[in-house]
C-alpha cells in the first residue's frame, strides 16, 4: 500500500472510470473512514456504491463517465461546512489513492442522485460529491503556482524544511479549476492558511489544503 506521501504524489482527478466494482475489502474500509469522518465532524457524509443514477445529470454526463461509486459530502448549514468537507473529504479521497481507488472532486450542478439515496437532514445540505472508482485513464499532474507564491514568512530568515514540505504537499491538492487561491503564513512558531482572492469553493479548497500540510508537516494549521 502506499504511504501517505506516496498518495499525496500519485492522485489525479480522474473522469473517466470502468464498470469494475470495489472489492469488499476496500469498499468496507472506505465505508470504515467514512463513519470515522462522521463523528469526527459536523457531517452527514454518504458513501454511494454501485449507483450509477448519480452522474446522469447533463453536467455529469458531459464531464464524467462510467461513474458508478460517490462520496456525498453533507452537513449541517453553517459557516464551517465548505472547509469541514473539504478536509475530510481530502481524508477519504487520499485513504482511496492508498488502495489503489481513483477520484475526483465534482461541485457542477449535481442532480442525479436518487432522491432516497442519500440522506439530508432540514438543517443539511448537500454540498460536492467526490467520484470513486477503478480509473480508465491515468490523469495528468496539474500545473501549479510557483512554490514561494503560496507561503509567506513573518520574522523568519528561512523557512524551515517541515514548513516547506508541508507547502509542497498542499501544492499538489486539488483546488476548484486548480487556481490555488490559499497563503499559508509562518509567523512566532504557529501556522495560519488563509484565503486568497475568494471564490464559490474557496473555503472547501482551504479544508483540503490543509489537510495535505497537516499530513506532510506532522503540525496543526489555524484558519
Amino acid at each position: 500500500m502506499l504511504t501517505l506521501m506516496e498518495a499525496i504524489e500519485a492522485r489525479r482527478s480522474i473522469r473517466r472510470y470502468t464498470e469494475r466494482p470495489l472489492d469488499a475489502a476496500t469498499a468496507g474500509e472506505l465505508k470504515a473512514l467514512v463513519d470515522e469522518c462522521n463523528r469526527e465532524a459536523p457531517l452527514s457524509l454518504s458513501l454511494l456504491l454501485d449507483e450509477p443514477q448519480g452522474f446522469s445529470s447533463l453536467m455529469g454526463r458531459v464531464n464524467f463517465r462510467g461513474v458508478r461509486n460517490y462520496l456525498a459530502l453533507v452537513g449541517d448549514k453553517d459557516a464551517d461546512l465548505q472547509e469541514a468537507c473539504g478536509y475530510y473529504g481530502e481524508k477519504v479521497v487520499l485513504r482511496a489513492t492508498q488502495l489503489g481507488v481513483a477520484s475526483c472532486w465534482f461541485g457542477s450542478f449535481f442532480l442525479g442522485f436518487k432522491k432516497d439515496a442519500i440522506t439530508i437532514g432540514p438543517q443539511e445540505k448537500l454540498l460536492i460529491v467526490i467520484a470513486l472508482g477503478h480509473g480508465a485513464e491515468e490523469g495528468r499532474p496539474h500545473k501549479s503556482k510557483p512554490l514561494e507564491s503560496l507561503y509567506h514568512t513573518a520574522g523568519v530568515e528561512d523557512a524551515p524544511e517541515w514548513f516547506l514540505q508541508g507547502v509542497r504537499a498542499a501544492r499538489l491538492a486539488p483546488t476548484a479549476r486548480n487556481q490555488q487561491k490559499f497563503l499559508f503564513v509562518l509567523a512566532e512558531g504557529r501556522v495560519t492558511a488563509q484565503v486568497v482572492g475568494g471564490g464559490a469553493f474557496s473555503r472547501m479548497d482551504l479544508g483540503i489544503v490543509r489537510y495535505h500540510f497537516e499530513m506532510a508537516s506532522g503540525v496543526q494549521v489555524s484558519t
